[in-house]
């Protein structure tokens, strides 16, 4: 048995569905590896990137501004509250989980409308 990354990317189309757009093998997720992913996803015609989500991989932040410099990066939501939970005492998760969904946009507004008034 071995330790390899997968490194996967899903896009969205035109019409709001996802699509998967390739998986890859890779010793880490460093920016060789990620570099050699989005060369081969650019070979096989990907364009028209306009945003990119992830954790906090350097790696990948750097490889998608070579590759796709017209692309905005922004740092997965569920990532980033798992960082953060990481440094609060577990007795303060349910208050600051409460905080941050209030200082985070609702995915529709049907969701937004249910929130309570701040």
């Amino acid at each position: 048995m071995r330790n390899v990354s997968l490194l996967v990317a899903i896009g969205v189309n035109e019409s709001g569905y996802r699509e998967f757009l390739g998986i890859c093998e890779g010793a880490k997720e460093d920016k060789t590896g990620w570099s050699a992913f989005l060369k081969h996803l650019k070979e096989r015609g990907l364009k028209g990137v306009r945003l990119i989500t992830s954790d906090a991989c350097l790696g990948l932040a750097e490889s998608a501004a070579e590759f796709f410099p017209d692309a905005a990066w922004q740092r997965c939501v569920v990532h980033w509250y798992r960082n953060i939970f990481s440094h609060v005492p577990s007795t303060k998760v349910r208050e600051i989980a409460a905080m941050l969904r209030r200082s985070t946009p609702a995915r529709t507004l049907r969701r937004r409308a249910r929130r309570p008034p701040e």
